[in-house]
């Protein structure tokens, strides 16, 4: 591959006992299970990873155990929180320990709904003060604004650290907008399983997936059929997942994905509050899902 981060990158879930405790046995067991599949690499710290609900000892503790499990096979990002301010988070990340990272991922903070101009200015200053490069992270419905195409096309020509963006929205003339833009080397990567393929149909580079907990041969496989052009094969290779990926987000995320983990033997359904377990009623319609799901696979390593 070309460029850095292509493909397949899988943000990890956190998993934690009944008692809310992180369950670094049941954690071990899903890096090993996604560093030893076809994913291309790591996100770490996410919001799939519920890293809003931990501390700051328990991003390092949990950041620290997955390099160590992860052992060198896939590279990592870990999700950086831009929050209180650009100045506060200008010294965070200015401290931070880079040894085993790859890149880290950046929303605008959330809840202050800063203007473009704020915008730009809160990346280009971390982008200034990063001991890594940065991946930009549009996600509107969790930071509360949208980083508009000219504001993201701005920021990958003038700082040279914002290497890409994981782009969470449907909006796929947006997406074509600032690919059209942006330097040939930046990449860019869908943030939503459904959106993946048709925005890799639109020059994408990738996926930061949440099914890819579950299913990361499959849809690093259909990553990378994408990337070599083989478009229509990708999104027939994934059309079979489409009622599990409705049934993974209907009670929002992680708890969809945590369940299906569950379900499959990886590690615990256990998330922390606000956010609650799956419902009997989601239970049951993922091992449905599941069901038919093993029905029509041919047998593969996930």
């Amino acid at each position: 591959m070309s460029k850095r981060f292509q493909g397949l990158g899988v943000a990890l879930i956190t998993p934690f006992t009944p008692q809310g405790d992180i369950d670094f046995p049941g954690l071990e067991r899903m890096v090993h299970h996604v560093a030893s599949s076809k994913a291309h690499y790591l996100v770490a710290l996410g919001s799939t990873g519920e890293a809003m609900l931990m501390s700051s000892d328990e991003h390092r503790r949990v950041l620290d155990f997955i390099m160590e499990v992860n052992a060198g096979r896939l590279p990592i990002v870990a999700g950086f929180d831009g929050q209180g301010g650009t100045a506060a988070a200008v010294e965070r990340i200015s401290t931070l320990d880079p040894k085993g990272l790859s890149a880290l991922l950046v929303s605008p903070p959330a809840y202050i709904k800063p203007g473009q101009e704020g915008i730009k200015a809160h990346f280009k200053a971390l982008a200034e003060a990063a001991p890594l490069p940065i991946i930009m992270y549009n996600v509107p419905s969790r930071a509360g604004v949208t980083m508009l195409p000219q504001t993201i096309v701005e920021l990958s020509r003038e700082c040279p650290a914002l290497i890409g963006l994981k782009q969470a929205t449907d909006d796929l003339v947006a997406f074509r907008e600032i690919r059209q833009g942006v330097p040939e080397s930046f990449v860019m990567l869908s943030g939503d399983d459904e959106n993946a393929v048709p925005m890799m149909a639109l020059g994408g580079d990738g996926l930061i997936s949440v099914i890819g907990n579950a299913y990361p041969d499959a849809w690093a496989s259909a990553m990378d059929l994408a990337l070599f052009g083989s478009v229509k094969e990708a999104e027939q290779a994934l059309s079979c997942f489409q009622p599990l990926l409705g049934c993974i987000f209907s009670e929002g995320n992680p708890t969809g994905i945590k369940a299906l983990c569950s379900l499959l033997g990886r590690c615990g359904s256990d998330v922390r509050m606000p956010l609650l377990p799956a419902s009997r009623q989601l239970q049951d319609k993922l091992y449905a899902a599941v069901a038919d799901l093993d029905a029509v696979r041919t047998p593969a390593r996930d």
